[in-house]
């Protein structure tokens, strides 16, 4: 059996298949490592309060030389919200504001990291919080040591667009609108 040829007779033919067999290049994939953080702040009653969440997992596909490849994937386990406040900290499971009963974890997806300065990047993505998807950017900025690296992350995240903290919990004058999230990310190649 003879192999079968395809011939062109357009340059342009030939580029696409020759272009469709060389594989895509990939980001370097990372996974997280101990002693990784991700934060928030806001306010309450005109003071400012700070808190964590325990437990999160993320995967990361990122290449500084290819951002725009990047991928971020988190879940957030919403119950580890802890703030230091035993009166907020049994508020915020409830109904009233992440509902742990009914919406256990929050979602980003992310990706398209788009160069902002040296070091820096801004990746579009979307949260899922409470049930609702809203975009929400991220500020990236993205360092390697050795074999490992280093990713922080800023966001700013409006509240009452996924619906928490509604109802008597819906002014400014209780609680800040917006919740600033910061995450310090200690990641390792993936195996």
């Amino acid at each position: 059996m003879k192999p079968l040829l395809i011939r062109s007779s357009t340059p342009a033919l030939a580029v696409l298949l020759a272009a469709l067999l060389v594989p895509v290049a990939q980001a370097q994939t990372w996974t997280l490592l101990p002693g990784s953080t991700l934060g928030f702040s806001s306010t309450f009653e005109g003071a400012a309060f700070s808190g964590r969440f325990k437990q999160f997992s993320a995967t990361i596909a990122f290449d500084p030389a290819k951002p725009q490849a990047c991928t971020l994937q988190a879940s957030i386990t919403l119950a580890s919200a802890d703030t230091d406040n035993p009166d907020r900290d049994k508020m915020l499971p409830t109904a009233d504001f992440f509902d742990v009963a009914r919406f256990p974890q929050a979602h980003y997806q992310g990706g398209d990291c788009q160069p902002d300065g040296p070091g820096r990047y801004r990746a579009q993505g979307t949260l899922t919080l409470r049930g609702v998807s809203k975009p929400v950017p991220l500020q990236l900025r993205f360092s390697v040591n050795g074999a490992d690296a280093l990713l922080t992350l800023d966001a700013s995240v409006p509240r009452l667009a996924f619906a928490v903290g509604g109802g008597q919990w819906a002014s400014a004058s209780a609680i800040g609108l917006d919740v600033a999230v910061h995450g310090v990310l200690k990641l390792a190649p993936a195996p």
